[in-house]
């Protein structure tokens, strides 16, 4: 391979324009939603769906959690999006939905035992995984969540999918983590 020349991923652009339409949202809104307002306008979003313009990592990422999917389902060629994304759930609030509160217990340890990285860690997981649910911090470690959910199941889905989205930020980050929930004011953990 020629000095310079870097391999892209042939997919990416129609998997962006796939994300923006899967949660029904606006060039605008694609840009409101995942808070680029003051790094990007609606003709790089074009571009980045024309395949014109590549995005930056970090806007990558925030594609990938605002659908709910990983950033090596977007570059990796082999990996199609699911038709309904993950994601979705959180946009479309039926009028049947419930809202539950939980209590989330999180315990983040480096693999080198260095402070530096676990706290950069809980900022990422806090960030990009624990503020879309109205996070709010009790005390060390333990911060309030909430949930919109059609039924028990769908809670379910949506806090098992939390704990993996942390445990994998964590893991990316070489640190290791433990996690529990419980719903406030009951007996109900995960």
């Amino acid at each position: 391979m020629p000095r310079g020349v870097r391999r892209r991923p042939r997919l990416l652009a129609t998997k962006l324009r796939e994300i923006r339409d899967g949660l029904e949202l606006s060039q605008d809104g694609i840009i409101e939603r995942l808070g680029l307002a003051n790094y990007i306008d609606r003709g790089k979003i074009s571009d980045f769906e024309r395949g014109v313009r590549e995005p930056d990592l970090l806007t990558l990422k925030a594609y990938a959690d605002e659908a709910g999917i990983s950033v090596n389902d977007l570059i990796d060629d082999d990996v199609r999006l699911p038709k309904k994304l993950p994601g979705a759930k959180h946009i479309s609030r039926p009028a049947t939905m419930n809202t539950t509160t939980v209590s989330l217990q999180l315990q983040i340890k480096s693999d080198g035992d260095a402070a530096r990285e676990e706290t950069g860690a809980r900022g990422a997981i806090e960030k990009a995984h624990l503020k879309r649910h109205g996070m709010k911090k009790l005390k060390d470690g333990e911060y309030e969540l909430t949930f919109s959910h059609q039924d028990d199941a769908d809670l379910d889905e949506q806090i098992y999918a939390l704990l993996r989205e942390i445990k994998s930020e964590a893991r990316g980050r070489k640190c290791s983590v433990k996690a529990s929930v419980r719903e406030k004011d009951a007996d109900r953990y995960w």
